[in-house]
């Protein structure tokens, strides 16, 4: 089919009929392109195609825990075996899985781009961006409490954690790794 295009194309120029067979092309490509940037700008949903659907529904079951370790009901794990494969190969989630069992226990959130991925699917950009002003905004030496900020954002405790450990490894601040903590000492 390509070699048609092609021809085509350098038709198009001297035959009148071939004209709108260049503008179908080019409609095409303009298309298949728009399709490589889409996969540059979303790495994550390029993946798998139920990727989207999936991450609103982790991120519902987030809201609703409030932990980064969820349980959801066996035929969750069967109707998404393969985007949930394809997020664990990457490292976005692990599995809490059983010996001789293809149905896991349930899933660890574990890498905080994933969790802002999905905040960006389903949550409230306000919300969001109210957080990131908060962080951003935070004098040097001043300690945020994500428990606090929780209630007075609305967001999950562990969207703000994953908020500071961004910023963490950027090196503006320090996470405090005591257990049930979730604190943030701004030092840049």
């Amino acid at each position: 089919m390509d070699w048609f295009f092609k021809i085509v194309r350098i038709a198009g120029v001297n035959f009148p009929g071939a004209a709108s067979l260049v503008q179908i092309q080019a409609e095409i490509d303009s298309v298949a392109m728009i399709n490589r940037l889409n996969k540059f700008e979303d790495p994550i949903s390029y993946l798998h195609d139920d990727i989207p659907e999936l991450s609103k529904l982790i991120y519902e079951n987030l809201k609703v825990n409030d932990s980064t370790t969820l349980d959801f009901p066996e035929d969750f794990y069967i109707k998404y075996s393969r985007p949930l494969a394809a997020l664990e190969s990457v490292g976005l989630i692990s599995k809490n899985s059983v010996l001789a069992s293809r149905i896991p226990l349930g899933i660890n959130l574990i890498d905080a781009s994933f969790i802002m991925y999905i905040c960006n699917l389903a949550e409230d950009p306000k919300k969001m961006c109210e957080i990131i002003d908060i962080v951003d905004r935070c004098e040097v030496g001043l300690w945020l409490d994500g428990n606090q900020l929780k209630d007075s954002v609305g967001l999950p405790k562990y969207v703000i954690r994953a908020v500071f450990e961004i910023y963490e490894a950027k090196g503006y601040g320090i996470l405090s790794r005591a257990i049930g903590s979730c604190k943030y000492l701004c030092n840049a």
